[in-house]
């Protein structure tokens, strides 16, 4: 049985490890598929209101920038944001933050929960749960939609002696849904609606849910959903996001055996001819053969021999351990007193003849060369 090369194997150890890299590094985020964002498909996500309005061509984006730094001018969507927590230690001032980006001219919708501190962002009221399916209603003349959400969150009536700017904006059977607050004096608004169910994944087929969102974003613009009060950033380069996933892991490993193993071979598998070819087999006299003929189609032999002799002299120093700087006379000397050498190699050699045309000199060529075939059969 013939065994596998050892380049197949290491080679194809190496897609492997390559294919696995890619397999984990596009493998999904599990982490973001389960949090309750847009990239989320569970019941508490809202994804599925990111896909639909993708998928009725509004240009949905998603925003991890502070407010701050957003462009003006345009209609942010903030669902269930952390500035909304009661116990948030700086969420007064990231709701200012918000407050102060709308009065440029943005618009802010904040969609709260049942937890929702709204007194951060200036409401001094409370949301209380309403009936099984209320009916959603305007001022502005739009069609009015049914939602099937079990005790619908509406705000109550501002507190006695509270100071509240706000104008009701949407209605849930009549009570507050909506709220909208004007900031600043470039036209921006504060949109606060009690309660983000009805936008989740769990709701949103239900009843007119997706009437609803579809009516938000056609009277308020295309939303850029806000994940940077989720605390999430946005995607990093390819190079941050291989090094960050598992799949650094088996790269490593893979370039760590692939090193290991060119380490060991200390380098790459000489080339060799494949069984069955019609090439003749590498010898000294395909050589000589060869090296003969390039020299016979010199225009000057004289020049192109002793070319030669130099470089057959400064090899044959090498072959047999002498210095490089080894006289040529003494070189010369040696090599007549060689009882092997042939009349024809001393001829050229020695006694220095010079060929007067190209077929001498193919003739002294192979006659030299044939010393150090001598040379190294003695030696051998």
């Amino acid at each position: 049985m013939n065994s596998i090369p050892k380049r197949i194997l290491i080679s194809s150890g190496a897609l492997i490890a390559l294919l696995l890299a890619l397999n984990l590094w596009l493998w999904p985020n599990q982490e973001l598929q389960q949090s309750p964002t847009s990239f989320g498909i569970m019941r508490d996500g809202y994804k599925a209101t990111f896909d639909l309005l993708s998928e009725l061509n509004f240009p949905v984006t998603r925003s991890y920038r502070r407010p701050k730094l957003l462009a003006s001018k345009q209609t942010v969507w903030f669902v269930a944001p952390s500035f909304l927590e009661a116990d948030k230690p700086s969420a007064h001032d990231a709701a200012h933050e918000v407050i102060e980006w709308a009065s440029r001219g943005g618009t802010a919708v904040i969609f709260g929960d049942a937890g929702a501190n709204w007194e951060v962002l200036g409401l001094m009221r409370k949301t209380e749960p309403g009936t099984e399916r209320p009916l959603i209603e305007n001022d502005r003349g739009h069609v009015a939609r049914w939602l099937d959400v079990p005790e619908l969150l509406h705000f109550t009536a501002p507190e006695k002696g509270a100071e509240d700017n706000s104008r009701v904006w949407l209605t849930a059977d009549g009570k507050p849904l909506a709220l909208e607050k004007v900031v600043g004096k470039n036209g921006g608004r504060v949109i606060a609606i009690a309660d983000d169910s009805f936008i989740r994944n769990e709701h949103l087929a239900d009843a007119d849910a997706s009437l609803v969102v579809v009516d938000l974003a056609r009277e308020l613009g295309a939303p850029v959903f806000d994940e940077h009060s989720h605390g999430l950033a946005a995607p990093t380069s390819l190079p941050l996001a291989i090094l960050d996933s598992p799949a650094i892991v088996p790269i490593v490993i893979g370039l760590l055996t692939a090193m290991l193993w060119v380490f060991s071979q200390r380098a790459w598998p000489t080339r060799t001819l494949r069984e069955g070819s019609d090439l003749p087999a590498p010898s000294i006299a395909s050589f000589v053969e060869s090296l003969s003929i390039l020299y016979a189609r010199a225009g000057d032999p004289a020049a192109v021999f002793r070319a030669y002799c130099t470089g057959f002299l400064r090899r044959l120093r090498r072959q047999i351990g002498l210095r490089p700087d080894y006289p040529e006379a003494l070189l010369l000397e040696r090599i007549a007193r060689d009882r092997s050498l042939s009349a024809e190699t001393r001829r050229w050699l020695v006694e220095r003849h010079i060929p007067s045309d190209q077929r001498e000199l193919v003739i002294a060529v192979r006659a030299i060369e044939s010393y150090t075939r001598q040379s190294n059969e003695t030696r051998a």
